[in-house]
């Protein structure tokens, strides 16, 4: 009897004790599974925000912000300082955004583990990342760059004209290192007080150093001649050659032209000479740098470099043979070409009395044999234009330019081995040049008089159409003295 008792005790505690966890365990899962705030010991960016729904969430995240922003930090090198706010270099960081997400967290984080955490002892840290802005950044760069940068300064070399090559050592440079600099940033939002970051600098080695430069010699020189009484055309000729002297390419770079020279404008002090617009010869800003790439061009050949890109002239011309020109146009054309070589090159541009040579000088064992030649596959004949020139008087004519051939050449280049016979021949180019017309002016007609007498007037029968008309000849003498001068007559270079 007295067992039935206990019995009945025990089962009517475990029922108590069955329906208490599951009332709680309903409990729980009402308060968390679908409640409006956030769990205990949750904190946004070092912010707690359990027990809040979202918009004091939000308002509470906003209030760190406002906070983490505010922070002072100096950077400083020797007595220098640079004082900003965080908030100076930050993006803008959206609360709502980040409120938002951690929401959407925790509804995936079960009802389960947040109730064992009811004390909130377990803190569940949700971190806010720190964007920082490349710009800003970037300008607080520039400012540091202008006060500790210093370029490298390459190696060169100078030709004396008793000791021949004489090598001059490089200069090391600094620079900051903006990276190295900007790394002690706290990443994540936190509560920190003002700090101060030192400015990182570092050393920068010459690309080039005079141990590269050991053992040069001339690898190839070629030259080609200008009219120095042409004024402009000779300045803009010698700043061109001007800019790319001293130039050093290492191992596998390819050297541009047009970054090498750089734009040809007035304001550089480049002037007006002529140069090839279209089919005819033009005055035009940087008139005979041409030339100067086509000399380069000629030198890199014969050095044995790879070409990268190159251009002909749609007219042909005669400081360097068909086939063997180069034309520029700053960002539309330009001359390029790789060191190929497992040594720096050492380009050398000088001119003295109305020649340009330019030289290319790399270590010796680089130096090869090479021949460049062409051969013209076709002539182009030019016809006669005729034009009306009101300043000339009626009937006369006067030649403006003498017409001038065009060709399409195939150029070749050569490479000659140790026992002196050919070991390597290559195409380098198919190029079209356009003939020039020969323009003649004439002046205006002449109005003839009542009873004079005219061709096909009523004085004189007009021309028999049966009878042939015998052409004029044409005229293929040349003129000389613009920027491209032109080419007289067909070559054949070996």
């Amino acid at each position: 009897m007295e067992q039935n008792k206990i019995r009945s005790r025990l089962v009517y505690v475990l029922v108590l004790l069955l329906g208490i966890s599951v009332v709680s365990t309903f409990y729980l899962y009402q308060k968390y599974a679908n409640s409006s705030s956030f769990a205990s010991g949750v904190e946004i960016g070092g912010i707690p925000v359990q027990g809040c729904d979202q918009e004091k969430a939000i308002a509470a995240v906003n209030q760190g912000i406002t906070e983490f922003y505010a922070t002072t930090v100096t950077f400083y090198k020797d007595d220098y300082s640079y004082e900003s706010k965080l908030g100076d270099l930050c993006l803008v960081i959206d609360a709502g955004n980040i409120v938002q997400s951690v929401w959407q967290e925790e509804k995936s984080r079960s009802w389960l583990s947040k109730a064992r955490n009811l004390t909130g002892r377990e803190k569940i840290v949700y971190p806010v990342n720190i964007p920082y802005d490349p710009a800003k950044k970037a300008k607080i760069l520039e400012e540091w760059d202008v006060r500790w940068s210093v370029p490298a300064k390459n190696a060169t070399l100078e030709v004396d004209s008793r000791s021949g090559l004489i090598v001059v050592p490089g200069q090391t440079g600094t620079k900051v290192n903006g990276e190295l600099s900007f790394n002690s940033l706290p990443l994540e939002m936190k509560k920190i007080a003002p700090f101060r970051v030192p400015i990182a600098i570092e050393t920068v080695e010459p690309q080039i150093n005079a141990s590269m430069l050991q053992n040069m010699g001339e690898l190839s020189s070629f030259s080609t001649y200008f009219n120095t009484s042409e004024i402009n055309r000779s300045h803009n000729l010698q700043m061109a050659a001007s800019s790319i002297n001293k130039s050093v390419v290492a191992p596998n770079m390819v050297f541009s032209f047009n970054s090498a020279v750089g734009q040809r404008t007035m304001e550089r002090g480049y002037r007006d000479a002529m140069v090839i617009v279209g089919n005819k010869f033009e005055p035009g800003l940087g008139g005979g740098i041409c030339q100067v790439s086509s000399t380069l061009y000629n030198a890199s050949l014969l050095a044995g470099l790879g070409i990268v890109e190159r251009h002909n002239h749609n007219l042909s011309v005669a400081y360097v043979p068909l086939g063997r020109d180069a034309t520029i146009a700053y960002g539309i054309q330009d001359l390029k070409f790789k060191n190929s070589t497992d040594h720096p090159i050492y380009i050398r541009a000088v001119t003295s009395g109305g020649k340009l040579t330019i030289n290319i000088y790399g270590n010796l064992q680089s130096k090869q044999k090479i021949e460049i030649y062409n051969i013209i596959d076709k002539t182009l004949d030019f016809t006669t234009v005729f034009e009306q020139d009101p300043t000339l008087k009626p009937g006369d004519e006067k030649v403006d330019h003498k017409g001038q051939l065009g060709y399409v050449v195939r150029s070749f280049r050569s490479f000659y081995g140790n026992d002196g016979k050919i070991a390597k021949t290559e195409q380098l180019a198919r190029d079209t040049y356009k003939p020039l017309n020969k323009l003649v002016l004439q002046g205006p007609k002449i109005t003839p008089e009542p009873g004079t007498n005219t061709p096909g007037g009523e004085n004189e029968p007009l021309p028999d159409p049966e009878k042939p008309v015998t052409p004029r000849p044409p005229d293929n003498s040349n003129q000389n003295g613009s920027d491209e001068t032109p080419l007289n007559e067909p070559i054949i270079q070996p």
